[in-house]
């Protein structure tokens, strides 16, 4: 009886294991998929707002409208520690499954203010726990390039929404949880504050 529910008791935990491998396959292969199709996309709205300029147009009413949540906002990218992914209008679960999130509230790029941009910490920006000050990234949007350049980090409390604020010069905060291995809901949140490259 013993041998009987301890084979039972392994099979089952065999299934399990099969299960979250399957499950975790499939979700990053969503990621991958989406980020493609996302990229594409951008490029498409990248030519076409080239074209217009082109023609003397100039996109004011898209500079100026608000984004829609799921939007493309543009893709962010940090060469050193190899980070390149697509950013979505929101950070809500839904999108922070598959992209990172402009956060609601905060300067759309190429406005005087905080971009507050938020991805998970075991996806897109778990290569934040290696980068350093100086470092650059870069934020491509519809309406220009965009280079900051790394100040620091800082750990605060989930609750500490000021480092959100709205500032009068142009900068990037990058949000994500923190520690970056920690199993279940983190309990802190890693902060990266960068200025435009001068």
């Amino acid at each position: 009886m013993r041998i009987s529910l301890a084979k039972t008791f392994g099979r089952v935990l065999i299934l399990a294991g099969a299960l979250a491998l399957m499950l975790w396959s499939y979700l990053l292969i969503e990621e991958r998929w989406f980020q493609r199709a996302a990229g594409h996309v951008l490029e498409q709205q990248m030519l076409y707002v080239r074209g217009m300029l082109g023609r003397g147009d100039t996109p004011r009413n898209q500079v100026l409208a608000q984004p829609r949540p799921g939007d493309i906002i543009g893709r962010i990218e940090i060469p050193r520690i190899h980070v390149s992914v697509i950013v979505l209008e929101g950070s809500d679960s839904r999108i922070l499954r598959v992209a990172a999130g402009h956060i609601q509230g905060t300067v759309l790029p190429g406005t005087i203010g905080n971009v507050g941009i938020a991805a998970h910490r075991d996806t897109f920006f778990r290569p934040l726990r290696e980068i350093r000050p100086n470092d650059v990234i870069t934020l491509t949007s519809l309406h220009g390039t965009f280079r900051y350049r790394v100040d620091g980090t800082e750990v605060v409390d989930p609750d500490d929404v000021q480092v959100l604020n709205r500032t009068k010069d142009a900068e990037l905060t990058l949000v994500t949880c923190y520690p970056f291995y920690y199993v279940g809901s983190a309990p802190k949140r890693f902060i990266v504050h960068a200025r435009p490259r001068g």
